[in-house]
């Protein structure tokens, strides 16, 4: 005798097969049909007897296998699973129709390929690496270390970048473990700057400021910058034949801050010495803010800088 309590799986099976195989030859997406949907269809205790026999005839009839992702993606079907209650509803489209990469993506390696064939214009070294700024490293100094006064530099080098000036900058540690001896150190280090790259435009000694009470700043676009200091040496003691130029081109610089950004030069200052200017007329000492400023402060001071250079070097 038939047990009737058979019959109902069977139909279950048949039914779930056929419209696996209605839904794989009209086109629709897998991911339209649950596996929980499938598991719920009345088919007792045979659910993995009928997942097998589905994948048989989809495979024969469609010539894809329904729970394998990659192959329903090669057949140009949309593919996602859904499963439980917590499974997140999802628009699917055809793999010809999604939308083509955004032209931002494809600009930024063009540019810094164009950037790349470009000689180095200006280079920035650091003779007191360890200088920081206290809100970033609860202290003036980090000694043995690049301090915070390196991130800045590397934020006017990404500025002149954005701006189609191509710079460098060189974080070799000058001022430790003898201190005394920063210049001598950094001298090395700007003298092979200079022959590294012969058609050089600006090379910057960076620096902070220091023993200030409390720190200085300036409104810029509704921001809080540091401000920035230019240093020349006069040649006192160490002779200096490009001081004059060097206070020339300083003093360029600042008057364009100043005209672009009121308020953001503290000074442009004589000094005696000579902080390694006379390895060329482009040879410049700038400070940007105090110890006492904040990296966010000192780094929009730092892009303000970058973008006058690339004004000035690209006229």
């Amino acid at each position: 005798m038939r047990n009737r309590f058979n019959e109902k799986p069977r139909l279950g099976q048949g039914f779930t097969v056929l419209l696996l195989s209605f839904f794989c030859l009209m086109g629709f997406g897998i991911g339209d049909i649950s596996y929980t949907m499938l598991l719920q269809s009345e088919l007792g205790g045979r659910q993995s007897e009928e997942i097998s026999l589905s994948r048989e005839l989809c495979s024969f009839l469609c010539g894809i296998d329904p729970f394998d992702p990659a192959g329903v993606l090669q057949k140009g079907l949309p593919y996602s699973i859904t499963a439980g209650r917590n499974a997140a509803t999802s628009s699917s489209y055809p793999i010809e129709e999604l939308p083509a990469e955004s032209p931002l993506h494809l600009e930024k390696p063009a540019l810094e390929e164009e950037l790349a064939k470009k000689p180095v214009e200006v280079a920035i070294y650091h003779t007191h690496n360890a200088e920081t700024y206290i809100p970033l490293d609860k202290k003036s100094k980090v000694q043995g270390k690049n301090g915070g006064i390196t991130l800045v530099g590397e934020e006017i080098i990404k500025t002149l970048a954005e701006n189609g000036v191509r710079g460098v900058q060189d974080l070799t540690i000058h001022d430790h473990p003898n201190f005394p001896r920063s210049y001598i150190e950094s001298k090395k280090t700007a003298s092979r700057l200079l022959n590294e790259h012969p058609e050089l435009k600006v090379l910057i000694d960076l620096h902070r400021d220091a023993g200030i009470p409390k720190k200085q700043t300036t409104t810029v676009n509704g921001q809080e910058s540091a401000l920035i200091m230019f240093v020349i040496g006069n040649g006192q003691g160490i002779p200096n034949p490009h001081w004059r130029e060097n206070l020339a081109f300083a003093r360029k610089v600042a008057n364009r801050l100043e005209e672009k950004y009121p308020g953001i030069v503290k000074a442009v200052r004589i000094k005696n010495g000579c902080y390694n200017q006379n390895l060329s007329p482009k040879a410049i000492l700038v400070e940007i803010g105090s110890d006492k400023n904040t990296l966010e402060e000192a780094l929009l001071a730092g892009r303000c800088l970058g973008e006058v250079l690339a004004e000035i070097i690209q006229e």
